[in-house]
């Protein structure tokens, strides 16, 4: 079986007898939706427990609108979201000087303006004050301390709007179970501190993809959206494409909740029990830009394979690693069971994808087909190959001639779920 999997801007072809296949498992092709303000309008003007937005602005009668969007780490469909949320508030009489947006970048960098006329488009670039938020700010302002301990530190533009919207994409989450909804705020335009000791909490089993139930995590994440207090949310769900197929406006919560139902129904991927071998690819650039960010495709089907099984990915990581905490983290450890060994207070923002990184290679071993020099991979706790055909080498000697794999041609956009025997 000949088979081509995304690789930066090109393809990489593999070779592999379709007896070691069990099943070729991909997130189902679902299509656009044919009018995308269309849709936005309507959901806007019968969303999920408030009134429609423009009656609910009428009444409330604020002094300025702060609207919250993704970064570029987010990419999606933000330049057809935008102009009809905008268009519905203005329409209202309100006034355009009087809305801004403020980018949720939570620990990430600032985004660039040619980013930002990229991600939101060219009118939304030119009409509006769009801000970076700066998590290490000297300017955040205390909402005080949550039920954890963990102080509240958020963006001043935050602080100080009187009528606030979020914005974002709805998916899976490698430890808050699910992005969307209250990520917004924690950590979308939290202070580090803040973000730093809400995801320390990934050394606890419940911090993991999917899960919600106890997870310590995703709960101060609602605690602090709610301190805060969202006026309206609006959330969407994306296509393999990253195109718009749906969209859910109104309160928080129950955006979110009925988002998370959506993507169980339209984005999962079942599949029967796990194998020796799982074959995937990061999707290509920019999914595979560098390797932090190939690590979602690793998240994403780690349930696959069997303790003691392997992972093959394709990722250029033309960029290298792409986080320093993270590489620090990795090459100072002299075994998977040292990274272990951290207090949960000294885990830094990339020291957590450090610790999640290791329990996934406690469980299986992680050959990388990539630009990286081999002994940058090694140094990280990963096997470096030169080539599927030295994998296919390393796998039989491994698990023998009739192993049995699974192929995940994109790992970034795949939410598996087993099947109930």
């Amino acid at each position: 079986m000949n088979i081509k999997l995304k690789y930066g801007k090109d393809y990489k072809e593999l070779n592999i007898s379709s007896k070691n296949i069990i099943d070729i498992l991909e997130m189902k092709s679902i299509p656009a939706h044919e009018n995308h303000y269309k849709l936005v309008k309507q959901k806007l003007n019968s969303p999920i427990g408030t009134k429609p937005l423009s009656k609910f602005i009428k009444e409330r009668n604020p002094k300025n609108i702060v609207i919250i969007i993704s970064d570029i780490t987010r990419p999606g469909p933000f330049e057809e979201l935008l102009p009809p949320l905008i268009d519905e508030i203005l329409e209202t009489g309100f006034e355009k000087d009087k809305i801004q947006f403020v980018i949720a970048n939570g620990t990430h960098r600032k985004m660039t303006d040619e980013e930002i006329r990229f991600q939101y488009g060219k009118w939304i670039f030119d009409n509006f004050i769009i801000k970076n938020h700066d998590c290490r700010a000297d300017d955040l302002v205390s909402y005080g301390k949550m039920k954890s301990g963990n102080e509240l530190l958020i963006n001043k533009i935050v602080a100080n709007a009187d009528f606030l919207i979020t914005t974002g994409i709805l998916n899976t989450h490698y430890f808050a179970g699910f992005s969307g909804g209250r990520k917004s705020i924690l950590p979308g335009i939290c202070g580090y501190e803040t973000i730093r000791r809400n995801h320390s909490n990934i050394i606890y089993d419940f911090a993991r993809l999917s899960n919600l139930k106890d997870n310590l995590i995703h709960l101060e994440m609602c605690e602090a959206a709610h301190k805060v207090g969202v006026d309206f949310c609006l959330n969407m769900l994306i296509n393999d494409k990253k195109e718009l197929v749906d969209c859910f406006a109104g309160d928080i919560d129950k955006v979110f909740q009925i988002g998370i139902e959506a993507i169980k129904k339209f984005l999962s991927v079942k599949f029967k029990e796990p194998v020796d071998v799982v074959i995937t690819s990061a999707g290509g650039y920019p999914k595979d830009i560098n390797f932090y960010q190939s690590q979602k495709a690793l998240n994403n089907t780690i349930d696959l394979v069997k303790q003691g099984g392997t992972i093959i990915i394709f990722a250029e990581s033309k960029d290298g690693l792409g986080q320093d905490e993270m590489e620090r983290v990795l090459t100072s450890a002299k075994s998977l069971d040292e990274l272990f060994l951290v207090k949960q207070e000294d885990i830094q923002i990339g020291g957590h994808r450090a610790y999640a990184t290791g329990k996934m290679l406690k469980k299986a071993d992680i050959l990388v087909l990539s630009t990286m020099k081999p002994e940058k991979i090694k140094k990280i706790h990963f096997i470096p190959m030169k080539s599927f055909d030295e994998c296919m080498d390393f796998i039989i000697k491994k698990h023998g001639k009739k192993f049995k794999s699974y192929l995940v041609p994109n790992g970034s956009m795949f939410f598996p779920i087993a099947k109930i025997h």
